[in-house]
């Protein structure tokens, strides 16, 4: 029998040493850095449970080692993979007010060289390294110091103890809950940054998996045209456009000059009501290209071009950020590029303009996609210098002189963008043709507070900045002539709630595409449009019931 002096030994043996309270304190940490963007109570306690049991077990794994020199050694690979861990989300919160998620694993897995270089730039200059090295230097010393003043107290052993039986509980719980009824775990296993790592990669391998699901499914789908005459659909994505920069929405500054001449002259039609799904372009993407809302199975992994395609459409995607075997996503990969498009380019550009070259001229029915970079940080790499319009002191002084550069370069990359849309406009204007533009997103651009940029809707104020977005379509005058029934639903359609995930459902009613995946409440311009149904963004957020829930006054 273990008498209490033994018991007592044990316990300052194996949670009182200094190995293991480095390791609690660098677990704390790594792991703590998590309940940054939505700290509680309860959350915090866990993660300090969960960082004792973690520190118990690498610490044990230590001290397998007999010479003190493995000991170190071992005990080095340790620290430095939560200061890796911690440094990383720290670096995403202060930057993205987000941290280390699959999400994140997401946009890594479809980020193009040119979006790698032009983070970069942004973000990892001279100054940053250095802050990064002088912040990782003060951790350690930090964290040393407190170590070894706690070495041998008892008291701080013996809740070191209890705190990593409550962090075992825990883990039995999550598992039992986990095996029991299938639930439970996810939350949990947010709260480690090693856990959270291997839920990411597991989601990785669940993408690829899905992949090879759409390939399938892809192959095996059947479309046909309900009619003969069939225009050609020009489908172009912008990028990080916000509706609050456009003079298009009211915005004080003159942004769209090309696209307002058209708006007056009622052959383009803007809408005022639309949103995206999601605030990053990987998965707004997927929504669009999806087929979602069909009943019919495996609908979801149905991409509209491949319905066009089969329909008898010549189909291509001109693109300057997603590329064939560039990064997992289904839009990378071959075989799916390949049984939705005739055509797709293999180069990117610079500038949007100098893509327009790469634009196939096929004979109708044609549907075509043009993806553009758009207004994409560094804003000021967007547009070139004849576009240079607006400058700082063109912004309020509620701004610091920094944002007010950052704002005027924005500006100036609508202002170009503006003229890259009216470029395609002009392509189309002999062609029986209807133009579609919508942006991928919105953008942030400091109006609540000094952030800029998008990707953490959920965690901002409003969701209106990232997630309401452009969205218009220009017809031709020989399609005006041909389906003036088409356009007076169209210009009727202005101010209806929609979601830019319906977009396929419209194209195939304006396209003549007939398909069992076609869904008429769907399409705007259908008398069975549902007005009423939720537009569910983000995976689980009714946008019209959130969007409210915390007004603000705009800083300009």
């Amino acid at each position: 029998m273990i008498s209490k002096a033994d018991f007592k030994q044990f316990v300052s043996r194996v949670w009182g040493n200094k190995i293991f309270l480095i390791l609690l304190l660098f677990n704390i940490l790594s792991n703590g850095v998590a309940v940054v963007p939505y700290p509680d109570a309860l959350s915090v306690f866990m993660i300090i449970c969960i960082s004792a049991l973690s520190a118990t077990i690498e610490s044990c794994i230590c001290r397998l080692f007999r010479s003190e020199k493995a000991r170190n050694c071992a005990l080095g690979f340790f620290v430095a993979l939560h200061l890796i861990a911690a440094i990383i989300d720290i670096f995403l919160i202060f930057n993205f007010r987000m941290i280390f998620t699959m999400d994140v694993i997401g946009i890594l897995a479809e980020t193009t060289p040119i979006e790698i270089r032009s983070f970069f730039s942004t973000y990892l200059n001279i100054p940053s390294l250095l802050a990064i090295v002088l912040l990782v230097f003060l951790i350690i010393w930090a964290i040393v110091k407190l170590a070894k003043k706690m070495v041998g107290n008892k008291p701080v052993a013996f809740t070191a103890m209890v705190l990593s039986l409550i962090g075992a509980l825990i883990y039995a719980h999550t598992a039992f809950m986990h095996v029991t009824t299938g639930e439970g775990g996810r939350s949990v296993s947010q709260l480690h940054s090693f856990t959270r790592l291997g839920s990411a990669l597991a989601w990785f391998k669940g993408t690829y998996a899905n992949i090879l699901e759409m390939r399938d499914v892809n192959r095996g789908v059947e479309a046909s045209l309900r009619q003969d005459d069939v225009p050609s659909l020009i489908i172009v994505i912008g990028e990080s456009f916000s509706v609050y920069h456009s003079s298009l929405y009211g915005y004080s500054k003159q942004t769209n000059p090309l696209l307002s001449t058209r708006m007056e002259d009622s052959t383009l039609i803007v809408f005022d009501n639309v949103i995206s799904a999601s605030d990053h372009t990987g998965n707004v993407l997927q929504t669009v290209f999806r087929l979602t809302g069909s009943s019919e199975p495996n609908s979801k992994n149905v991409l509209f071009p491949t319905c066009f395609r089969k329909a008898g459409y010549k189909t291509a995607l001109v693109d300057n950020q997603y590329f064939v075997r560039q990064g997992l996503s289904w839009l990378t990969d071959k075989d799916i590029s390949e049984i939705m498009f005739d055509y797709r380019n293999k180069e990117d550009v610079h500038y949007d303009l100098d893509l327009f070259p790469m634009i196939p001229d096929f004979s109708e029915p044609e549907l075509i996609l043009i993806h553009l970079f758009g207004q994409h940080f560094i804003y000021a790499d967007r547009y070139t210098p004849q576009f240079k319009r607006f400058t700082e002191a063109d912004y309020s002084s509620n701004l610091s002189q920094s944002e007010r550069e950052i704002v005027a370069h924005y500006d100036n990359s609508t202002l170009y963008n503006d003229f890259a849309v009216d470029s395609i406009i002009k392509m189309y204007e002999d062609k029986n043709c209807m133009i579609v533009y919508f942006s991928d997103h919105g953008e942030e651009i400091y109006e609540i507070d000094d952030f800029m940029g998008h990707g953490n809707a959920k965690q901002r104020p409003t969701l209106d900045y990232q997630l309401r977005v452009p969205f218009m379509i220009w017809t031709s005058s020989k399609f005006q002539e041909r389906y003036p029934d088409v356009v007076r639903r169209i210009r009727e359609s202005i101010h209806k709630p929609m979601i830019t995930r319906d977009l396929p459902h419209f194209l195939f009613d304006v396209g003549g595409v007939d398909t069992k995946y076609f869904c008429p409440e769907l399409s705007f311009i259908s008398e069975d449009y549902d007005e009423s149904k939720p537009r569910i963004v983000l995976d689980t957020i009714d946008y019209d019931k959130a969007r409210n829930k915390h007004p603000f006054k705009p800083r300009y």
